[in-house]
């Protein structure tokens, strides 16, 4: 049986209040800029004078960042307040997000987005940090956290593909995103400091090295991987699938996740009535490897295969928050963070990948590597669940 959390810190004046508030606004940003890159890869390859799937080297940067900086924080950093690591990591977004507009350098242009994903990793760790040690529902509170992702994951591409349709470059995008990490800074910035805590809980009620938090681990790792993936190219696959233009294939990344926003609101609601993370989880990875081999199948069929894309979409949208609730309950308080850290490791290799063979073999066949990686998921989630089963009867 898996033990129970410690209790987490009861919100009971206004600044914890405004820190989650803050937190959600963070991962809003988050979502704006990690989703622009699905129209933007074309006009960045471009740019930069590359082919389109060596652009998706961009998305393999942007978490080699991501992983180093949470990796940072899972390993020493939880001892400082996650307050001021979420405020540091906007100011560094919006750095690289300001060089990234600037610059015409293919090199200096990843050096940009390695920079964004420093930035990246500090927020999102932290965030998840803040709202796990401070939240008196840490499943609800996890799951509004990626809500106002998804909330960032639907306005990114739409504010991109505007922009990208209208002007045909993508400085102004980005321009936008450190503008926006800006203002979210400064909101944080007058957060009341809240205790550093951390690091008093380590080695309390488990150890971020337990059977469960491997397994959400590796399920993050191919998680994060088929998420990106997919929303980073879906875009690309609907222009050479279906004919779309950039704004709609705009719109048709923006679908994909608003379908996994909702699917955030859903599973919220299932764990307010009670419906344990590991339920959630499996249903989910079933429902998302029906719809993604679907979409790989859909054969050039507009209907079917939006359609498909939004199905996905909305079964992916309970996976982060539920893996991230069960690694989290009885762990060191680095757990949220090596958490992040492993999933996005993920988002290395993957969408990097599917880029390659969606250009190589065709759309089909690129997105087919989303349902193999669901294949994956659900092996390693059915293994957790008779395991769990099995303890439980001991």
């Amino acid at each position: 049986m898996i033990a129970e959390a410690t209790p987490p810190l009861e919100p009971a004046h206004g600044g914890f209040a405004r820190l989650h508030f803050a937190s959600f606004l963070g991962l809003f940003c988050v979502g704006v800029y990690a989703t622009s890159f699905g129209p933007a890869l074309p006009f960045l390859a471009a740019h930069f004078g590359v082919s389109l799937d060596r652009a998706g080297l961009l998305i393999t940067v942007l978490f080699v960042g991501s992983i180093g900086a949470s990796g940072a924080i899972a390993v020493y950093l939880h001892r400082f307040e996650a307050r001021l690591l979420a405020l540091l990591g906007l100011v560094i977004i919006a750095v690289g997000a300001l060089s990234l507009a600037a610059t015409s350098s293919w090199a200096v242009g990843l050096l940009s987005v390695g920079i964004i994903g420093i930035g990246d990793g500090l927020l999102v760790a932290a965030a998840h940090s803040a709202i796990a040690e401070t939240a008196s529902d840490v499943p609800h509170g996890i799951n509004r956290l990626n809500l106002w992702f998804a909330f960032g994951a639907v306005a990114g591409p739409v504010w991109a593909g505007a922009i990208l349709a209208t002007r045909g470059e993508h400085a102004v995008v980005y321009i936008g995103v450190a503008a926006v990490s800006i203002a979210v800074a400064i909101l944080l910035a007058t957060v009341p400091r809240t205790p550093a805590r951390s690091h008093q809980h380590a080695g309390r009620g488990g150890s971020i090295r337990s059977r469960t938090v491997f397994m959400m681990g590796a399920v993050l790792f191919l998680y994060v991987g088929a998420e990106i993936g997919l929303g980073s190219w879906v875009s690309s696959y609907s222009t050479q699938a279906f004919g779309a233009g950039v704004m709609g294939g705009a719109l048709v990344t923006a679908g994909y996740w608003g379908a996994l926003m909702i699917g955030r609101i859903v599973s919220g609601s299932l764990f307010a009535r009670g419906v344990s993370p590991v339920t959630v989880l499996l249903g989910s990875i079933v429902g998302s490897l029906l719809t993604s081999s679907t979409l790989a199948l859909a054969d050039g069929s507009l209907v079917v295969g939006v359609g498909a894309a939004f199905g996905t979409g909305l079964f992916f949208g309970p996976i982060w928050p539920a893996a991230i609730t069960l690694a989290s309950r009885g762990s060191a308080s680095g757990a949220p963070a090596a958490m992040v850290t492993i999933g996005n490791a993920g988002g290395i290799l993957f969408p990097w990948l599917q880029g390659k063979v969606l250009v190589a073999a065709g759309p089909g066949r690129g997105i087919a590597l989303t349902a193999l990686l669901c294949v994956l998921m659900l092996g390693i989630v059915v293994a957790y669940r008779r395991g769990q089963l099995k303890s439980e009867t001991n």
